[in-house]
């Protein structure tokens, strides 16, 4: 039987402790009722020292678990099994099931239901039922916390009756625990888990409402800038009519002026929702080396090597034009990283297409790559925060997934899963 591991907040472990500790005392505060009640208190004793015994492997590992901040649910499941052995101890050493305590054994099947999955409740109902179960027969007498009170009155057909009314009992709601509770606590984790994804999705789409529309400001406002710088040019241009170096200095700078404004022109039309957002058919090969004659237009000088891994004719994928400003942001994060060259791939299988960029530069800062996928990236100084996020919200809104992977011999290797969109085709 495989297992996930779930982790948890340190707070439901002490929350465990702290139940297991009010029961304890409710036991060790009985038993010192019936100590300064009884003649002989010598029968308590073994009771008392399980109790302590109990009392104190909880303080163990209350200051084992002290300087850990997540737990398990296998060590969440661990500490609940010992709940059910050490009160099955003591319960041994106690009258076994006619003592009125053995109703404890449910508390562990409760909280597992409420913080674990069903397969490890299931584990955890059987563990207690087999307890009571042993316990009907095999125990110390402890005639002091008979259901009567330890009368000789009693009979010792009732006394059983009643004692297998309380096993009957015990059966029954372990078993509604089970089946019902769980399902139900997992349903509320499961509501849970959509709330904070819902909520993390308005946050990211916050920010990148926030970014275009700082994009589109910025835009207008470089426009005036730009008619400004041209008309010096011009201007400077006729100051030095016969300077060929001037000319020479003057034709890189219009030359960069124009780059900027076709960059701007082309920036305010892809400001339109209806052109970006209408998808198109594309072939995945052809259309990825576009991307990359286009990004190595702006980073001449950038090492670039490209290859194909997939056999046969290339798929097709159903995108938009703002995956394009998503891949090269990818690539400018690789050519950014200090790596000398980057290596990109295509691959593809039935159901989806695989573009992988590989640099070998000094890859992605932790605190840049704990939060990849989150609602929010706060500011890195090396800048790589935004472009990432925008890329995984653009990547997730074609269906697709944005993975990466830190090689022990170094760099960064990012991997753009696509769905095709010719899956089933003839």
């Amino acid at each position: 039987m495989e297992f996930h591991m779930v982790h948890w907040s340190k707070s439901q472990l002490y929350q465990l402790f702290l139940i297991r500790s009010l029961a304890l005392l409710g036991q060790a505060a009985t038993l010192l009722y019936f100590a300064l009640t009884i003649g002989n208190a010598a029968i308590l004793y073994s009771g008392a020292l399980a109790v302590v015994a109990l009392a104190s492997l909880t303080a163990v590992s209350a200051f084992y678990f002290r300087a850990e901040t997540r737990v398990t649910d296998l060590q969440l499941f661990q500490q609940i099994t010992i709940d059910v052995i050490g009160w099955s101890f003591i319960m041994y050493l106690t009258g076994g099931a006619t003592n009125p305590f053995i109703s404890y054994l449910l508390v562990p099947i409760i909280v597992s239901a409420a913080v674990l999955n069903q397969r490890f409740t299931i584990l955890v109902g059987i563990a207690a039922l087999c307890a009571y179960t042993v316990l009907l027969n095999y125990h110390q007498p402890f005639g002091l916390l008979l259901p009567s009170g330890g009368h000789l009155s009693m009979s010792h057909t009732m006394s059983s009756s009643h004692t297998m009314g309380m096993w009957l009992n015990f059966v029954f709601s372990a078993l509604l625990v089970v089946v019902f509770v769980t399902r139900m606590a997992q349903s509320m984790r499961a509501r849970e888990q959509k709330e904070v994804q819902y909520r993390e999705q308005n946050l990211r789409d916050e920010q990148i409402r926030a970014v275009a529309t700082i994009a589109a400001n910025t835009a207008h406002e470089l426009g005036s800038p730009l008619n400004t710088l041209t008309l010096l040019s011009d201007e400077l241009r006729q100051l030095c009519p016969d300077d060929d170096q001037a000319r020479r200095l003057f034709d890189e700078l219009d030359s960069g002026i124009d780059q900027c404004a076709r960059t701007l022109r082309k920036l305010a039309s892809n400001a339109e929702f209806d052109v970006l957002s209408t998808p198109q058919d594309k072939d995945s090969k052809r259309w990825l080396e576009q991307v990359i004659e286009g990004w190595l237009n702006k980073r001449p000088a950038v090492q670039l090597s490209f290859k194909t891994l997939g056999s046969g004719q290339a798929p097709m994928i159903h995108i938009d034009q703002t995956l394009t400003p998503a891949l090269e942001n990818l690539l400018n994060n690789a050519s950014e990283s200090g790596t000398d060259s980057i290596d990109i791939s295509i691959d593809w299988d039935e159901d989806t297409v695989s573009l992988h960029i590989q640099d070998y530069g000094s890859g992605i800062p932790e605190d840049i790559r704990q939060q990849i996928g989150k609602g929010i990236i706060h500011r890195s100084t090396k800048g790589l925060g935004l472009g990432l996020l925008l890329s995984h919200a653009t990547i997730e809104k074609h269906q697709g997934q944005l993975l990466y992977h830190q090689p022990k011999q170094g760099g960064t290797l990012m991997t753009v899963v696509l769905p095709r969109s010719d899956v089933g085709e003839a």
